[in-house]
């Protein structure tokens, strides 16, 4: 997507040899990074400043193509290439969440909190935990909070987030085919309508029309502009690229 506005979108783009791409955990986008003029490699390990910490990652394209300066201006600074002592801290954070993913969801149960625990992430020096988590009416999750803290010795935020977050969270392919779009490029969630469907003459049948996450599909929206004023039912004229 371009910015709206920028007076470089459309032009080419320039590879460079001080920024590459890097993937952090199983996450389908890669990160655009600086690495402050050291050559990486594809398949390098390196820690990367990030927010709320440090994060490790693997260098996936390189070198990475680089479109606007705006761009340059936002992409994320290699700290240092990983050492050995990073890849332990590493294997520690995956333990830990994989361990507060598991304590979360029994402490949960126990409390007789109706929630759903999706995902855990660690900071890589273990000082922050977030865990995410739907559920469908207001949770009274204090308890759970102070249990969190105490059994894992960290700053812990607990983070209600609604279906289509909890998509985007957790990833998945859709019914296209492709990852989904929710955990790759799309950034935010504009409203979708029944009327979407109807006005593109598609099928109304809930799984047919309906993403990962048992809402209508994002993807209606893209072309929906094209068929309003048109007599549903109707469908449009084929857009020739």
């Amino acid at each position: 997507m371009s910015c709206s506005g920028c007076s470089f979108a459309g032009q080419s783009t320039a590879t460079e040899d001080t920024f590459v791409g890097v993937r952090f955990g199983e996450e389908t986008n890669l990160t655009l990074c600086s690495t402050g003029g050291e050559l990486l490699a594809r398949g390098d390990e390196v820690i990367v400043s990030m927010k709320p910490g440090p994060a490790f990652g693997r260098v996936e394209k390189s070198p990475m193509p680089v479109f606007k300066p705006c761009q340059k201006s936002s992409a994320r600074s290699v700290i240092r290439r990983a050492d050995d002592a990073d890849r332990a801290a590493r294997e520690k954070q995956l333990a830990n969440e994989v361990r507060g993913k598991a304590f979360c969801r029994e402490r949960a149960r126990a409390l007789r909190l109706e929630m759903k625990v999706s995902r855990v992430d660690f900071s890589l020096d273990g000082r922050n935990a977030t865990f995410y988590f739907t559920a469908d009416r207001r949770v009274d999750f204090r308890q759970l909070l102070r249990d969190l803290k105490s059994r894992f010795k960290t700053r812990v935020r607990l983070v209600h987030v609604g279906p289509r977050d909890e998509a985007g969270l957790l990833g998945g392919v859709g019914i296209c085919g492709r990852t989904l779009c929710c955990s790759t490029w799309l950034d935010g969630f504009r409203p979708i309508s029944i009327q979407m469907a109807k006005r593109q003459g598609l099928s109304l049948n809930p799984s047919k029309i309906s993403g990962q996450c048992g809402r209508l599909l994002c993807c209606l929206a893209y072309e929906d502009d094209n068929y309003r004023g048109r007599r549903p039912g109707k469908g449009a004229l084929p857009v020739v690229s």
